[in-house]
């Protein structure tokens, strides 16, 4: 796989609309040899040749962002653009001969400003350009000069989005309401029929559909409710075959490969796949967390091409593939004289040629090769090679890291082993739950051998937004649940929200209507006391000594701190003036903005605060932890004398702590140096923190940095036990 960074790429995971980023999307080759895209943080359309050279056309001031691209009947490049419900016009853009940019108008809709919100477009089987209008819920036909004529579809907010040329003289196109989906064809005359699908909120829905190689039309489903997504096979007369990705999966777009297959772009699995036409599935993992691939399309040169966020890049049809046995090797102190060995497996087509095996890290030199058996070969289809290690203990008892990078010809090289010592002997709590399901659960990792293992005690049945244990006596709350390591049980509430002594936990009740009412609850018994608030939408902040501190809460974060004395009920107002993410101890951590800030403020909704104060809630002190200008920053967490504050600025988002006040570290991932900004759970440790991540559960500390403990993917959920 070869990627090529785009002008002012962003961190991986991160995508934007005209933020001066590059952002791309959808993809097509063209007529001319070139792969093509839509950068939306550029506000341009691209093209890049098969030996990467990149050359971007901003577009027009007038059009709104690109949407869809194809390659026309004619040779040129169209695209689709989007107002934004900005009151614009949407537009059809052409693109000829010296680039020059000729744009039509993409029909009108009355009434709410959206627009008709042009999606994806392909060229027809008739000459002209075929496209969905998602919100006037027709479909368009264009004529390479540009006349246009609208269809509608008969099913009413059918919300359409993927189309495509179908093998049978029609276009394909999907319709992906929540409350309905289908398959659907029109003729070129603008006859539709719908093959319906069902559609409830938590269903799957259909996003991109092609033809494929077998005489077939295919097409991506998918819903981050679900616990993965699938793609479907439909035959010309509506007959539907389902295949399901693996668990994570989230398939996006489809492209037919010049190997007979068709292959996609899963950007919750970050990999590139392909798909028999028998439904035989394969994934390749791509070199960077988070890429983000979207657009896919087969390029002149026999290569894949795909869009990463950032970068576009392109992979060869015949892949080697690198397996580990192991992303994780666990030394202590007793196993300074045994070894532990990684297998590295070739699970492809083409032979993997190992280049380089070497160490990495803060304590690499406490690491011995014992042998290589990869370095320097080049390892057959299906064969494998091992690599034994050691580890030398020293009079340092604290945990010691390090990495093994293995550097080769597949995806996702280099491929890294954690190499991990002198653990501490203790089980961490671990949560998993997922949107679709009604079931939670909680387990424990050992940190000795990382064995995971169900606690049968640790079962959670949620009905709207309110959960209860299976275990007797029946608890009632809130998830995540976490484990209470005092009373020795699974909580359904964030550790915050648990008392000191773990006797006592602190959970509102969110279901609707609302009751504005604050339960205590005692764990030993179940025994549920209501303490009752004044109207609103209320946030437990803490459970400490002084009692329940509590805030309005409602799609953010209201200003004020009131105290709840959890046995007599009293409610005492203790400030109103500042906002407040969480409190620990005797500290209320505050979210404020610093007016001196002259850069421009990050993308999103309301304004942002660039600035997270301690406010002694003794002496009512106020201290400045961190300011960082053009940010927006919030603490979620805090422990062992540290906040973890989450920001985004324009660029990216990110993960900081915090030890004093102007002293913040990024939480970044050792093999590559990109920012962790998707968390877990996050836990205080000894000396640092353990976090969840999209690969597994880290622990962060100032010295080792990220250290990747364990691929379980799970939310952590309590201290080590």
């Amino acid at each position: 796989m070869i990627e090529y960074a785009l002008p002012d790429p962003p961190q991986p995971g991160e995508s934007c609309s005209g933020c001066g980023r590059a952002s791309v999307g959808a993809i097509a080759a063209g007529a001319d040899g070139n792969i093509w895209f839509n950068d939306a943080g550029h506000r341009a359309v691209g093209r890049i040749t098969t030996s990467g050279a990149v050359t971007e056309l901003p577009l027009p001031a007038e059009v709104g962002n690109p949407y869809g691209i194809a390659s026309g009947p004619d040779g040129k490049i169209w695209v689709t653009t989007n107002g934004g419900g900005q009151g614009r016009p949407d537009w059809i853009l052409r693109i000829g001969p010296g680039d020059t940019i000729t744009k039509f108008q993409a029909g009108t809709r009355a009434g709410d400003g959206f627009g008709t919100g042009p999606g994806s477009i392909t060229a027809g089987p008739d000459g002209n350009l075929w496209f969905t209008e998602f919100w006037s819920n027709r479909i368009g036909r264009m004529t390479p000069v540009g006349v246009l004529t609208e269809f509608p579809i008969p099913t009413p907010d059918s919300a359409p989005r993927g189309i495509g040329r179908g093998p049978d003289g029609n276009v394909w196109f999907v319709e992906s309401s929540r409350r309905h989906t289908a398959i659907a064809k029109i003729t070129p005359a603008g006859a539709v029929t719908e093959y319906p699908m069902g559609g409830v909120p938590n269903d799957l829905y259909p996003n991109a559909i092609i033809a494929g190689p077998d005489g077939n039309l295919w097409f991506t489903q998918t819903n981050s409710a679900a616990p993965q997504g699938d793609i479907g096979r439909v035959t010309p007369n509506g007959v539907l075959t389902m295949f399901a990705l693996p668990k994570g999966g989230r398939p996006v777009d489809l492209a037919n490969g010049p190997d007979g297959n068709v292959w996609f772009t899963d950007v919750s699995g970050n990999a590139v796949g392909r798909m028999s036409p028998a439904g035989d599935i394969r994934q390749f993992e791509l070199p960077r967390r988070n890429a983000q691939p979207q657009g896919i399309a087969a390029g002149s040169d026999g290569r894949m091409w795909f869009s990463e966020g950032g970068r576009i890049a392109s992979i060869g049809v015949r892949v080697p593939e690198a397996k580990l046995s192991s992303r994780v090797l666990r030394f202590d102190r007793g196993s300074a004289l045994e070894t532990r060995a990684v297998d590295v497996t070739n699970t492809g087509e083409a032979g993997l040629k190992i280049d380089a095996v070497a160490f990495a890290g803060s304590d690499q030199s406490a690491f011995t090769m014992v042998r290589d058996g990869c370095t320097g070969r080049t390892v057959a289809v299906n064969a494998s090679c091992r690599i034994e290690l050691s580890f030398t203990p020293s009079s340092e008892l604290s945990v010691r890291a390090a990495r093994l990078a293995i550097t080769d010809n597949a995806t996702a090289s280099p491929h890294s082993v954690s190499l991990v010592a002198q653990l501490p002997d203790c089980k961490l709590p671990l949560f998993v739950s997922t949107a679709s399901s009604s079931t939670s659960q909680g387990e424990f990792l050992s940190l000795r051998d990382g064995t995971v293992v169900e606690d049968p005690t640790g079962g959670f049945v949620t009905e709207g937004m309110r959960s209860q244990s299976e275990t007797r006596p029946v608890l009632y709350g809130n998830l995540p649940a976490t484990f209470d390591t005092s009373a020795g049980r699974w909580v359904p509430a964030h550790d915050r929200s648990i008392s000191p002594d773990g006797s006592r936990y602190a959970y509102v009740d969110h279901r609707q209507p609302p009751d504005f009412q604050l339960h205590v609850v005692d764990v030993a018994t179940g025994r549920d006391r209501i303490v009752p608030l004044l109207a609103g939408f209320w946030a437990v902040l803490g459970f400490t000594y002084e009692g329940i501190y509590v805030r309005q809460s409602y799609e953010g974060s209201g200003p004020g701190l009131t105290l709840v004395n959890p046995d007599s009920g009293s409610v005492r107002t203790i400030f109103s003036d500042s906002a407040v993410s969480l409190v620990a101890g005797h500290v209320a951590w505050i979210t404020t903005r610093n007016e001196s800030d002259t850069l421009p403020q990050p993308p999103g909704m309301g304004g942002s605060s660039n600035e997270v104060q301690s406010r002694d809630l003794i002496t009512s002190q106020r201290t400045a932890w961190i300011y960082r200008p053009g940010s927006d920053l919030g603490p979620v967490a805090a422990g062992n004398g540290s906040i973890v504050v989450s920001g985004r600025d324009r660029a990216s988002n990110f993960l900081l702590v915090v030890s004093a006040p102007g002293q913040a570290v990024p939480i970044t991932f050792p093999e590559t140096g990109d920012i962790s900004s998707f968390t877990g759970g996050l836990v205080a440790a000894a000396n640092g923190w353990w976090l969840g991540s999209l690969d597994g559960v880290y622990l962060w500390t100032p010295r080792l940095g990220a250290v990747l403990v364990s691929e379980v993917k799970a939310a952590l959920a309590g201290t080590c036990a």
